[in-house]
Formats: C-alpha cells, structure tokens, sequence
C-alpha cells in the first residue's frame, strides 16, 4: 500500500515534542516514546521520504508499523509539486491535502468548471467573491437590479462609485480584476417564469446557484430546469435569526428520485411577507454565504460536499446546526 510512495505529512499535521515523548496530531493522535531515531525518521517524513528511508532508522518492523498507524490516521499524503506557485490559489491546495489524492487535480477540476449563479446580492455577490479567488473561471450571471447604496453593507464587491449600476456589470468588472483570465457571461434580466431560464441554453454549465430571493417561486423553477438538463443545483437565502443553504442536488440525485418539490407545503395558501425581508446584516450573509461557497468549491473539484441531498440551517444566536437529509421518500433531519 505504501511501498515505492514518496509519502509525506499533509498540512495541518501537528508534531508535539516533549522530553519523554513525541505527539503527532491529525485528526487523532498517537504518542511515542521519544529517541534520536523516532525524531529522524518524523524529520524524513516532514519533507517527504519513500518507506525505505524510515526503515533505514526504526528497522523494517517498526517503521512498517508506524507508517500503518500514519496511514490509518490519513496524516501522510504521496509527495506532490505545487503547480499553482505563485498564484492566488497557492495556499488553497495545501488545504486540499486533507482529502487524499494530487491537490493539482482538484484545482483543475474548479479551472475547468463553468458556475450559474442567479441574483447577485447579499448571498450571490460573496459566494461569487469566494468562488473567483477559488480559481473557477467560467461564469454565467443573471441579475436585473442596479446597484444601491443600502446594498454596501453586505454586497461587498461593490462600492459607493458602483451605485445606480446594474450589478452584473460591476461583478463582471470584479472578476476581470481578479483574473483576466476568466470568461464572463452576464445578463441584465429578471427571471420571472420558468421558460426564462431558457436563456442558459446554449450554455455548458457544471452547477447553478441560485441565490435570488424573488419571485417566491424561483428556487423551484430554478430546480426544475436543472433536473430537466441534468445540471448539479444549490439554492440558500438568509433570515433574520437563520440562514439556510442546500440541499445540493446532482445527476445521481435527480436519478435517485430525490425531488426539491417534495420540501414545498402543499396546502399552504399564502404567507406573509411575501416580498424579501427588509433587514439584513452583512455578518449573517457572509456566514451563510461561506458555508455554501465551499459546498460548491468542494462539490466542483469532485469531492463531496456536506449540503449533498442536505438542507442545513443555522441559528444565529444559539448556533444551533439542523441538517434534514433528503431522500425519494421524504426526509429525515
């Protein structure tokens, strides 16, 4: 299993010395007795060395035991060279050493990937925000509204000379200075019926996002046309004492049967308010905003994200978690 593996400790690894013992720390933790060659061999694997060389040190017994025990913790990772040198996601693939396999390919799979995001406010713009410093670098975003100035206190891309701007101008500029790289498609419209999400036709798209808040019906059309194509869907928004994000839907969803309508109360007649909540607290966005950001990043680079066939919501004051799983039959929190 690890033989001819140049195996290293992944980042976050925490190495505690002490005079009698030595901790190694992960996720869990182990204790050995401290001595010359314990110390030589975790400085081996600090900066990366093939099984032999801990051999070399604690004989083949007890460096095969102790290379086993490192694996079962996951604590060691295949020695791997950083492509992203100097770039803005540098830091980000040492992050993605947690989750095995070359960090190079997760940031690949965001480089390739093409992201749909509808309304960019208080959720849309800071999802958009972390998604662009990510690295993804295809977008398609839909927007109607201006930019005003009660928007500074939670959109945070735009700023005092973007008031009276349509907001997918002023991100389509954001993004241009992130990263000239990136491909940009924008549409200044409102969504107002299920066929106008036709507009996102002619377009390859790996995951949609809505984040708009009106009409009241648009995360479920937003779903339907996403089942329809066969597209990956996340939705969230942000209340006064909650926030909610997911569940995030895929391919293997849609064909499990699990359905986004079934969450719809079918008896309800109506409900007050029905336009978006006047108050807001750029804080309760950017949280929320955040959680389902690295949804979407993890779930782009193929790993598996916590919102996958998930609600979660928040409490704000009691951080209180609520997660209520989906399944073809219903659900259960």
């Amino acid at each position: 299993m690890l033989a001819n593996k140049r195996m290293k400790f992944k980042d976050g690894i925490l190495v505690l010395t002490y005079p009698s013992h030595v901790v190694i720390q992960y996720y869990k933790a182990i204790k050995l007795e401290r001595s010359e060659h314990i110390e030589k061999a975790i400085e081996r694997l600090k900066t990366g060395c093939y099984p032999r060389e801990v051999y070399e040190v604690l004989g083949q017994t007890d460096g095969n035991h102790l290379l086993n025990v490192l694996h079962r913790m996951d604590a060691l990772i295949e020695v791997w060279e950083n492509q992203y040198m100097d770039d803005m996601t540098e830091r980000q693939l040492y992050y993605f050493e947690q989750y095995g396999g070359n960090p190079n390919d997760f940031q690949k799979r965001l480089e390739n990937s093409t992201v749909a995001i509808l309304g960019m406010g208080g959720v849309g713009s800071v999802i958009l925000q972390h998604l662009v410093s990510a690295g993804v670098q295809q977008y398609l975003l839909i927007d109607y509204d201006e930019v005003s100035i009660h928007n500074l206190n939670r959109q945070f891309i735009y700023d005092r000379s973007s008031v009276g701007k349509p907001k997918v101008a002023e991100c389509k500029y954001y993004i241009s200075r992130m990263n000239n790289n990136a491909k940009v498609q924008v549409l200044h419209k409102q969504i107002t019926s299920l066929k106008d999400l036709r507009c996102f036709d002619e377009f390859d798209i790996d995951i949609i996002v809505n984040a708009a808040d009106k009409p009241v019906d648009i995360s479920d059309w937003v779903y339907r046309y996403s089942k329809e194509r066969n597209i990956a869907f996340i939705t969230g928004g942000v209340g006064m004492s909650n926030g909610q994000w997911g569940p995030l839907l895929n391919q293997e969803s849609y064909q499990a049967e699990i359905c986004y309508e079934k969450m719809k109360n079918k008896d309800l007649i109506s409900f007050f308010p029905s336009e978006p909540l006047k108050g807001s607290l750029g804080a309760t966005n950017s949280i929320i905003s955040a959680f389902m950001s690295r949804d979407i990043i993890l779930y782009l680079a193929g790993l598996t994200p916590k919102s996958l066939n998930t609600s979660i919501s928040l409490q704000f004051d009691s951080l209180k978690m609520i997660e209520t799983k989906w399944t073809a039959k219903g659900t259960v929190s």
